[in-house]
């Protein structure tokens, strides 16, 4: 019969000779695996106690601010972000639906809604994918004194020039280039190419193999699709929309939606 150890951001699984941490990762076999053995009323046994790992005192508790599919796509990143484990651990979500994560298993609690009340050692990242949601909510929790960590995948590959705001998302395998700079509440995807001088706003999110070259400015609220390439020194206005595929030769206006090659304005 299979054993598990309670640890400090999962489990361990006990086998002869050896033990296997397990991350609580709602797509791992592995995590399931545990869950399941879980369900049959099962119990793991105490961690070991371990005088150098992270003490809860210290550790920020991180609040998700939304359990939909990009909320739990966030949670599957946070478990492994820069910080995990030693800086903070996922606390749970916070969500207005409290139903949002029936029939998902495996995912921490839904335990408060979007007007939760910060406390002192809390954090907060917000996955909202409406982008008028989001904002709403974000300027609601900083009225209230709320802290929006930044999430970084451990392999992208950062500039030490780059600035950023706060409560963006990175994903694996992006690079920053020098003096660029990233405003807060931004969704930057996997495989993205972000070039040297590159200004984004708040609220933008980058879709996964975009690549903006150097000097391009994108406006706050914009979205550029996958596989979008913007050339050099273009600019792209507030709450634009650039097509997946697109290749931007010329500036595009606020609110203006474009797609192609080049891209033109969708009529």
């Amino acid at each position: 019969m299979k054993r598990y150890r309670s640890a400090e951001t999962g489990v361990e699984l006990l086998e002869a000779g050896r033990s296997t941490f397990i991350y609580p990762d709602a797509t791992s076999s592995a995590w399931r695996d545990f869950l399941a053995w879980e369900s049959l009323g099962n119990i793991p046994e105490p961690p070991v106690a371990r005088p150098y790992a992270a003490s809860e005192a210290r550790r920020k508790k991180l609040w998700i601010v939304g359990a939909g599919g990009f909320g739990r796509q966030v949670f599957s990143m946070a478990t492994g972000a820069i910080g995990a484990g030693a800086e903070w651990h996922v606390a749970g979500f916070l969500n207005d639906v409290p139903e949002a994560l029936d029939g998902f298993p495996g995912y921490p609690p839904i335990c408060g809604g979007t007007d939760y009340e910060p406390l002192a050692d809390d954090v907060f990242f917000c996955a909202i994918g409406d982008l008028a949601g989001r904002e709403k909510v974000c300027a609601g929790l900083r009225s209230r004194g709320a802290h929006f960590i930044n999430l970084f995948e451990p392999n992208t590959l950062i500039s030490p020039s780059a600035v950023f705001g706060e409560g963006i998302a990175l994903e694996g395998f992006t690079g920053v280039g020098s003096n660029a700079r990233i405003g807060s509440f931004s969704f930057i995807l996997g495989h993205v190419n972000i070039a040297h001088d590159v200004v984004i706003g708040e609220y933008v999110q980058v879709s996964p193999f975009a690549c903006l070259l150097g000097r391009v400015e994108v406006g706050d609220g914009s979205m550029i699709g996958s596989h979008a390439v913007v050339l050099p020194g273009i600019k792209i206005g507030r709450r634009a929309t650039v097509g997946a595929g697109a290749v931007v030769v010329k500036n595009v206006p606020d609110g203006e939606t474009v797609f192609g090659v080049p891209a033109m304005r969708l009529r």
